[in-house]
């Protein structure tokens, strides 16, 4: 269990400052202020409606839909040096939203729900080790590997398709060379690169998409895959499977519409990008 203790609400000057800090033994936990709420909120509703009976692909589903509307912030994790863990169910990007849906439908099927639990559960799929910047998953797909190696996602695209993600990763450590307060990350950010270049993700292709539709299942997590511009990684954004009226649409959090929303249809939300390439598809053990 993690253990977090106040210390007070400015030691990390740069993050918003509508934020708690909170201390381990070696890294600070930056709750976001409005978290505890939303916790409550969701445990009441949870108790209220049962869920926590239903599969975890529904409750994943569950959980995206009570955090509809929740402001979108981006670089949520970078904006102090050494690292920290940041914790919100509140503001959020497309990455933390999976982690924060994943880590508290998985609460309810462990029948947690404190914020201890969050924070433990968020950090155990954000991080491939401790608590450090080299350790955390950056790409997603370092993101969804460490976690299929560690039980908790099944690779559906590679069951389906046998097909791979092509695109290397290698950007962020070309991006944080340039950055003197990371100099001490670089090697071990290109080791991390060149282990995931090694390593095999599954593909859903933007032709072979439509007759897999029918095997996508709520709650399932959707990376969506763009041809890479030079400046990002080929996964451009992630979302959550959102089964409803006979359609595969996606509950995510969209830095256009500034707030987390639905995609009415995947194939609809995809068509809008002309360099929509396919999908990666993740589901939660």
């Amino acid at each position: 269990m993690l253990k977090i203790n106040l210390l007070g609400k400015l030691l990390l000057p740069t993050l918003l400052l509508a934020t708690q800090i909170y201390a381990k033994t070696n890294y600070p936990v930056v709750i976001e202020s409005g978290t505890p709420a939303v916790l409550a909120q969701l445990n009441s509703a949870a108790k209220a409606q049962n869920i926590a009976k239903k599969p975890i692909g529904e409750l994943m589903q569950w959980t995206a839909l009570q955090l509809l509307d929740k402001p979108y912030e981006p670089a949520l994790l970078d904006r102090s040096v050494p690292e920290y863990l940041y914790i919100s169910l509140n503001q959020t990007d497309c990455m933390l939203f999976i982690e924060e849906v994943f880590a508290y439908s998985n609460m309810l099927k462990h029948k947690q729900s404190s914020l201890d639990d969050l924070a433990s559960g968020i950090r155990d799929v954000r991080y491939h080790g401790e608590v450090a910047y080299c350790n955390r998953n950056h790409y997603y797909k370092d993101w969804a590997l460490s976690n299929i190696n560690d039980g908790l996602f099944i690779d559906v695209a590679r069951e389906l398709t046998n097909q791979y993600s092509s695109y290397p990763v290698d950007v962020l450590s070309q991006r944080i060379a340039k950055q003197p307060i990371h100099a001490a990350d670089v090697a071990c950010i290109k080791s991390r690169e060149d282990y995931i270049n090694t390593q095999k993700l599954g593909f859903i292709s933007m032709k072979e998409l439509p007759k897999y539709l029918s095997k996508i299942k709520a709650g399932d997590l959707i990376g969506i895959v763009r041809t890479p511009n030079g400046k990002a990684d080929s996964v451009y954004h992630l979302g959550i499977a959102y089964i409803h009226d006979g359609k595969v649409g996606m509950i995510h959090a969209s830095s256009l519409q500034k707030k987390v929303v639905i995609a009415d249809t995947l194939t609809g939300y995809l068509g809008k990008f002309d360099n929509s390439q396919g999908i990666i598809l993740l589901r939660a053990k």
